[in-house]
């Protein structure tokens, strides 16, 4: 199956596993994503970490109790995976190398953000409902349609008119990037608007279907990578507001969580 070789070059450039790390933003993310799988996740699942990348929330969820398998496109995050202790193995998430009905719960923490036409994301996603069983748990991740002027605006770059460029496409139409500007060409992804996430799970035949914010609010705020030195009380605020409809849009990541129906 064609994987997009401007994902590849992409994460042959980018160190994927510092993005979770990075003090404020990256912990925000990091442990928002914890909690969640903390409260969903039935105790002792096996899981299919798809898109896993180097295996930060794989490692996780084994030291938790959890019986993960990561499969991942990229062959260095496949090593750096094992390299933590976690299975891996390469695949992507339109072709996993899984029977059918083989595990109680499906991560697609990424694959979503690069599949940029719809066919392919519902491909994803209804291929995440072949290999889990019936009942069985999905999160899957988007980047919210706004999260590029929310990220241009806190990095105080909304002068530099370039930007407008792709801020008013992703705006339009979602895309990161025009497939015409000559390779490489930086991060190529798709913006989700929320409403079209629950479409999409729907479309692929999921049930149960919830939207979630992951970093919520919190991301905007000045002092956030203090904050995070004491996180709890800022978890617990995000978890209250984290299934509210007017606050999706604000937070750059949000989960839908849906169910292979029994």
């Amino acid at each position: 199956m064609r994987f997009e070789p401007r994902v590849r070059e992409w994460y042959d450039s980018y160190d994927e596993d510092a993005r979770l790390w990075r003090p404020g933003s990256g912990d925000l993310l990091r442990l928002r994503t914890w909690d969640i799988f903390a409260r969903l996740l039935p105790p002792a699942s096996v899981v299919a970490d798809v898109g896993g990348g180097p295996g930060a929330h794989a490692a996780r969820l084994a030291e938790t109790g959890h019986d993960v398998l990561l499969i991942d496109p990229m062959p260095q995050h496949v090593a750096a995976a094992r390299a933590r202790g976690v299975p891996a193995v390469l695949g992507e998430a339109r072709a996993l190398p899984l029977p059918g009905a083989a595990v109680d719960v499906v991560l697609l923490m990424g694959p979503l953000y690069h599949l940029v036409e719809p066919a392919d994301r519902v491909a994803a996603l209804v291929e995440a409902r072949r290999v889990l069983r019936p009942g069985g748990l999905l999160l899957a991740e988007v980047i919210t349609r706004h999260a590029g002027v929310m990220d241009a605006t806190l990095r105080g770059v909304l002068h530099e008119e370039q930007i407008w460029t792709d801020l008013d496409r992703i705006a339009r139409t979602g895309r990161a990037q025009d497939r015409a500007r000559p390779r490489p060409s930086g991060f190529w992804a798709y913006f989700h608007d929320l409403p079209e996430l629950a479409g999409e799970l729907a479309s692929a035949g999921f049930t149960g279907i919830e939207l979630l914010a992951v970093e919520g609010f919190a991301h905007l705020l000045p002092d956030l990578a203090g904050r995070m030195l004491d996180p709890e009380p800022l978890l617990r605020a995000v978890r209250l507001t984290e299934r509210e409809p007017s606050m999706l849009g604000a937070s750059p990541h949000a989960l839908g969580v849906a169910r292979r129906p029994a």
